[in-house]
């Protein structure tokens, strides 16, 4: 059973990559079993990437590198002997180190398990031609990698390209570069997966390391239920994009240069909308998926960005989701996690209006 760990920054395109990959691996008869870490108390990714014939399972409030070891060891357990599947995919924060959690899985001593390489995704987009001015997080998931994989090539022109290959190269002179859009898949993402398809280095010994700690990061995340009917697609996906816009704003306020990640999914009846925003410079990216079975409508945010504490994030957050809920006047349940596990609800109701 292969164990594939694909790790890279926050808004790297990790999901949307391991997204195409288990169709790869499908197309091949393999069975597929993805765990999903989230640094916040809500996962999110692990909805986008669920569908038929894959096991998902999410592990949050953490890194798996280092505080949610645990939770990892009886993931991966119960996994091979539930499922039994002939590839699992890892992917972890966007602050993880991936030499680490490889570390870690080999110590449990499972026999089942060998490695594909590491790999590493890097959005050219964020990343500074400097390596003096990448954090330290950052730094370390490059040179952690095997197979370092430049995305969203789309959106961006060959000098920035071949500025990112010169600074990867210098940074890990080892690894094979691969450059590709996920999002439009292709020959270059299919060379990707057949890096995947090999054997990674036998043996990691790591330094123990705290990565939420390292990171400077904070993240929030929050879920909503709403309970008003008939909402058109048309009303998910404008309000979609406008609460993440409103967080990319009032983030912009508190850090004019954050660097992090605001991922929002609002599952709607058949539909699943997925939105993010990566950038204080950008607008939110939002995506269309059809899933099986109806889905009570839920909202769910989870934000991660540096040089913003805790407690004004969570403040922007969530004035901002209830706010863009009460103007188009739909009713919803806030329900939150408290630091015991234990959710409660607070509801606000609306005369109903046909959108």
């Amino acid at each position: 059973m292969k164990c594939i760990i694909i790790g890279g920054f926050l808004g790297s395109g990790k999901t949307t990559t391991i997204r195409k990959l288990v169709e790869y691996l499908g197309a091949q008869g393999q069975r597929t079993a993805i765990i999903v870490n989230e640094i916040g108390e809500i996962g999110i990714d692990g909805d986008t990437i669920s569908k038929g014939g894959v096991e998902t399972r999410e592990i949050t409030s953490g890194c798996v590198c280092c505080t949610l070891r645990i939770s990892m060891e009886y993931t991966l357990k119960s996994l091979i002997t539930s499922y039994r599947p002939d590839t699992i995919i890892i992917e972890p924060t966007g602050i993880a180190f991936p030499r680490q959690i490889k570390s870690n899985i080999q110590s449990m001593h499972i026999p089942e398990i060998n490695f594909a390489p590491i790999v590493s995704l890097v959005d050219p987009g964020r990343l500074s031609p400097d390596a003096g001015d990448l954090q330290n997080f950052v730094r370390n998931q490059i040179e952690d990698a095997e197979v370092l994989g430049i995305n969203k090539v789309d959106l961006i022109g060959p000098e920035k390209l071949l500025e990112t290959c010169l600074l990867l190269r210098k940074l890990n002179p080892k690894a094979r570069i691969v450059h590709f859009s996920a999002r439009q898949g292709g020959e270059a993402l299919d060379k990707l997966f057949c890096l995947i398809g090999r054997d990674g280095q036998s043996k990691t010994i790591h330094e123990a390391r705290n990565s939420v700690e390292m990171s400077g990061v904070s993240a929030y995340s929050t879920e909503f239920e709403i309970t008003s009917h008939d909402i058109s697609l048309e009303t998910v996906v404008s309000v979609s994009g406008q609460i993440l816009d409103g967080i990319r704003n009032r983030v912009t306020q508190l850090n004019p240069e954050f660097i992090g990640h605001i991922k929002l999914s609002f599952a709607h009846r058949e539909n699943f909308v997925k939105g993010s925003v990566t950038s204080a410079h950008e607008k939110p990216e939002i995506e269309i998926l059809k899933k099986e079975g109806n889905y009570r409508s839920r909202v769910k945010v989870l934000s991660a960005v540096t040089s913003v504490s805790r407690e004004e994030l969570i403040e922007t957050v969530d004035t901002t989701v209830s706010g863009q809920l009460n103007d188009r006047q739909l009713s919803y349940i806030n329900v939150e996690k408290n630091g015991h596990g234990y959710s409660h609800a607070k509801i606000n109701l609306f005369k109903q209006r046909n959108f």
